[in-house]
C-alpha cells in the first residue's frame, strides 16, 4: 500500500499544481496517497511547528508525513528554527505579487518609498520579496520600514499606510478600489518535508508535480478561473497569475546565496548547512 502524505497548502493561487495533482491523479500514479488540505484557516498560527508530534495529536496514520509549500526564504528560516525537516526542491511556480499604494500617494518610484512605512505579513514571501524590490531600487536595508498588518488591504486602504505588499487576490482588491501598482513582486517558493521523506519520496513528488505542471499549461483557460477564484469575474481577466516553472532541486550555489542575503539582514542567527537543510539526494 501507497504512503499517505497530508499536504497543507500555502495560497490557493501558487498552490494550484498540487491540487491538480491530486485531482488528476498523477500522485496515485507514483503510489502516493495525498491529503490535500487548500488555504491554512488558521493562517501564521496554523504553521507546522511539529513534524511528529502532530501527527499524533491529530490522531494520523503512523508515519504520515507533513509536506507543505512556503516561501524559499521561509523555508530556509523555518527548517533551521525548527531543527527538523527538509527542503525537498524550489516550488512548482514563480509566486508573484505587487507593492500598491493608496490612490492619493504622491510617490513614483520605488525609490521614493525610503523611510515610508509599508504594510506587510511579517516574514512571508512578499516581505523578503519587497525588501529586494526596494534594495535593487537603492533603498537601503536600514532605511526600508516594514510593518505587519494582520489586514494588509485594510491598512492600505484606510489610509494606515501608503504602500503594501500584497498578494492575488489582494492586488486586484486593491486596484478595483483605486489603489496603484508600484512594482511587480517575484519570488521563489520552496517545499518543506518531514526528516522521513527519502529522495525516492521526494522524486516522485516532483514527477507529480511537475505533470500537473504540463497539464496547467494545456488548460490555461480553467486554470485562469479556479487560481483566481477569489476574484469577482470581471477581476479575472487582469489578475496576477503565477509562472508555471515546475519543481526544482534545490542547488548548493542557490541556497547559499540566499543564506548570505539573510545573515546579511539578521534574519538568522547562523549559517545553515546545505546538506543538514536541504534533501537533494
Amino acid at each position: 500500500m501507497g504512503r499517505t502524505i497530508r499536504l497543507q497548502s500555502d495560497s490557493n493561487a501558487h498552490d494550484r499544481p498540487w491540487r491538480v495533482a491530486v485531482e488528476q491523479g498523477f500522485f496515485a500514479a507514483e503510489g502516493l496517497t495525498v491529503e490535500y488540505n487548500e488555504d491554512n484557516p488558521k493562517g501564521a498560527a496554523g504553521r507546522v511547528e511539529d513534524f511528529s508530534q502532530r501527527w499524533k495529536e491529530s490522531q494520523l496514520q503512523k508515519g504520515a508525513l507533513e509536506v507543505y509549500p512556503v516561501c524559499e526564504w521561509g523555508a530556509i528560516e523555518r527548517v533551521q528554527a525548527l531543527g527538523k525537516g527538509k527542503i525537498i526542491g524550489l516550488d512548482t511556480t514563480v509566486r508573484t505579487g505587487a507593492i500598491m499604494l493608496r490612490k492619493d500617494s504622491s510617490i513614483r518610484s520605488l525609490g521614493e518609498l525610503r523611510n515610508v512605512v509599508i504594510a506587510v505579513t511579517w516574514h512571508a514571501g512578499t516581505f523578503y520579496a519587497a525588501i529586494e524590490a526596494l534594495e535593487a531600487a537603492g533603498v537601503p536595508f536600514a532605511e526600508i520600514k516594514l510593518v505587519h498588518a494582520n489586514d494588509r488591504l485594510d491598512a492600505l486602504l484606510s489610509g494606515a499606510t501608503q504602500a503594501a505588499a500584497l498578494m492575488e487576490p489582494l492586488v486586484s482588491r486593491a486596484a478595483a478600489a483605486g489603489a496603484r501598482k508600484l512594482a511587480d513582486l517575484r519570488w521563489r517558493g520552496g517545499i518543506v518535508a518531514g526528516d522521513d521523506v527519502d529522495e525516492a519520496t521526494a522524486a516522485k513528488l516532483r514527477r507529480a508535480l511537475n505533470r500537473a505542471i504540463d497539464w496547467l499549461r494545456e488548460n490555461e483557460d480553467r486554470s485562469r478561473k479556479e487560481v483566481l477564484r477569489d476574484l469577482e469575474p470581471g477581476q479575472r481577466a487582469a489578475g496576477l497569475m503565477p509562472e508555471l516553472v515546475g519543481v526544482k532541486t534545490y542547488q548548493a550555489n542557490e541556497f547559499n546565496e540566499k543564506v548570505e542575503w539573510m545573515m546579511k539582514r539578521g534574519f538568522l542567527t547562523e549559517a545553515p548547512d546545505y546538506t543538514e537543510v536541504v534533501r537533494s539526494k
